[in-house]
Formats: C-alpha cells, structure tokens, sequence
C-alpha cells in the first residue's frame, strides 16, 4: 500500500489568549481492554482475551470484570485532568468506551488504536497525522498523531491544543524510520502558535546498554529537545526511572514483571511541567490493566 502522508500544517488558536489555568493531561496505552496476566504464583483476576460483554457467558477480561474502568476512575474525579491520549484503543477500551467509563463528554475517531478523549470537549475539528511506516516488517500497520484543540472548562473559555502519537519503527531501517517519524511529528506540532503538550506512546527508550534483549534508541527524542520541547518525567522527577512499559514480561524488571524502559511521555513547548506520575502499576507480578503504565501530567503557563 503506497505511503500517505496526509502533512498539513494549519495554523491554530488566535495570537494572543488569556494565560491558561493550571491543568493535567494523560496518556494510556489501554491494549484494548485486555489488560495482562500475572507472572505464575500470582491471581489472576480475569481471563486473558477479548471478551469484555457479560451477557456472553464466556471468560472476562480486565474491561469485563472491570478492572480498567477503575485506573480510568482516577482521572474522571480530578477535575484538573482536561484529556486522555489513547493508544491500542479498539474493541472494548475503544475511544467511545473510554469516555463513557469517564463519564467525559467527547472523543475522537481512533486511527489504528490512537485517539483523543476530552472531559470538556474540543474547539474546531481534530487533524492527522499519518506517519511513514513503509519500511517497516508490516508496512500497513499504519501510525498516527492527533491533534485537538482542548477546552478548558465547560464554556471553552481557554484552550490548548494536544498532541497524541504513536510512534513504531521496525526491520532493518528502523531507527530511520523513528527519526523520520521524529521530524514529521515536530513539523506537524508547527501549526500551533501557542502553548501545547504531545503525550504518546512513542516506542522509544534510552540509554547506555541493551535492556531485556531490546537496544536503546538515543536519536529520536534527540529531535524533539534540538525543537525545544520539555520532557516532564526528567524536568520534574530528575532521574528517577519514570518506567512505563513494559508489565508482567518473563525474565524482565527488578523484580520480575515490573515495567523496565519509559516510553510513554509528555513532551510541551511554551508550558511549565510541575508535576507528573503515573497510574495502572499493581504490584510487580500481579494482573494488569495493561502492559504499559499511563502517565498524567500537570502544567501551568
């Protein structure tokens, strides 16, 4: 299937706007609802599947028996939490599901699992993305970013525009392929004038040695700060580990099936990171909600 890079760069937001208030983002990879089994010796708490509808009379996974719905929880009752980035969200921990777990009054379309969902609502229509996948092992599983200009409040008084990715090279030119889908993501995030946040799953970890057979990729945000984007993880934790992937994997973590590299992130330009945590980390071993933790960051301008 040819490429489409379906880049436009529309300018967003009016030049100048009142100073935004103090607000959270946060971003899952929700893996579709099915959250992960535990490491053997731990219960599992829900079958390892697709099944989410009760009336079924088969096994329920963790959207099933609820599981997810509570981390989600966690985010409807603050009301600083304005969005939800979305990655893998199909089947039961669709977009539509998500917001009505949230009790949030919109969300986006999902492209190939990636979406937005906003308590407040959106100004104007969300763009996209498509990223060039086309020398990756599987050319068609097509990757995207999101952007959506998000209310603030239930008036849409002020606004911020979001970004929400999901990044994923593979095959032999697979750091190229990270890189160029690096750039593309800074030049879409061009076409806001204002303050703005990027949240996402963007499969890409740092450091000095090979972690859980996995090789470090030390170019790729590298594009992000040369365009003067805040990582709020180290901005705000300092070295902390901040691991948000992945769970619950045979012979990974310390201990054993906690998550051992941080992919999932908030990176902004023209905003201040002043706190970030994350959410959907049971203790190492046990059932999940999914194999990646989520992440929730606060920011004031």
């Amino acid at each position: 299937m040819p490429f489409a890079h379906c880049l436009k760069l529309p300018l967003l937001g009016a030049p100048a706007e009142a100073v935004l208030p103090k607000f959270k983002v946060a971003f899952y990879n929700i893996r579709s609802g099915q959250g992960v089994q535990p490491l053997r010796g731990h219960a599992a708490l829900f079958a390892d599947g697709s099944n989410c509808d009760p009336a079924s009379n088969k096994p329920l996974n963790a959207w099933g028996v609820g599981v997810v719905q509570r981390e989600l929880q966690r985010l409807a009752e603050d009301p600083e939490v304005v969005a939800l980035g979305l990655a893998e969200a199909w089947l039961c921990g669709s977009p539509r599901n998500v917001a009505r777990a949230l009790g949030w009054k919109m969300f986006t379309p999902e492209r190939n699992g990636t979406a937005l969902v906003v308590r407040h609502g959106l100004s104007g229509a969300e763009d996209w993305l498509q990223l060039d996948t086309s020398h990756n092992t599987h050319p068609k599983d097509e990757m995207w970013v999101i952007r959506g200009r998000v209310c603030m409040d239930v008036k849409c008084g002020s606004k911020v525009d979001v970004y929400v990715a999901h990044w994923y090279g593979t095959g032999p030119q697979a750091q190229s392929t990270m890189d160029r889908q690096a750039a593309d993501t800074v030049r879409f995030m061009k076409g806001s004038r204002g303050p703005h946040v990027l949240i996402g799953d963007l499969n890409v970890f740092e450091g000095d040695r090979d972690i859980c057979h996995q090789r470090p990729n030390n170019t790729s945000l590298q594009i992000l700060r040369e365009a003067e984007y805040v990582d709020a993880w180290p901005a705000v934790r300092g070295s902390a580990e901040g691991f948000t992937g992945m769970l619950n994997r045979f012979g990974c973590g310390s201990p054993e099936g906690a998550p051992w590299k941080r992919i999932d992130y908030a990176w902004s330009k023209g905003l201040t990171p002043i706190a970030i945590e994350r959410f959907g980390l049971p203790a190492p071993g046990d059932a999940a909600p999914s194999d990646h933790a989520g992440i929730v960051a606060e920011y004031r301008q």
